[in-house]
């Protein structure tokens, strides 16, 4: 398997997404900021992580805390923002694989 491939099987998806956003904002009611928009409700910016890898989200949780919200397209093609539902998960990119 080359690294295209694992990168591809580590993508966050919106599978990956433990909470959706409790006050039901929508990503495209968010006011533009760079790196992602601002959610007026719990003051935070929020990250959209298409394309991200789980590892990628890992570190982004690191970095700016665990209970960060992303966003990122669902399987209807609309925007989803939540919570990953995963948490101090120290794994290698590349030994994380996604199993149906």
């Amino acid at each position: 398997m080359n690294s295209y491939n694992k990168k591809e099987i580590n993508l966050f998806t919106h599978k990956d997404i433990g909470i959706t956003c409790p006050r039901e904002k929508k990503w495209e009611d968010m006011k533009e900021v760079i790196g992602g928009r601002f959610c007026d409700g719990c003051e935070e910016k929020i990250t959209f992580v298409g394309g991200y890898t789980k590892g990628e989200v890992m570190a982004l949780q690191r970095e700016l805390g665990e209970s960060i919200c992303v966003a990122i397209n669902n399987s209807n093609d609309s925007v989803i923002v939540g919570i990953p539902k995963f948490k101090n998960i120290e794994l290698k990119e590349d030994t994380i694989v996604e199993e149906d």
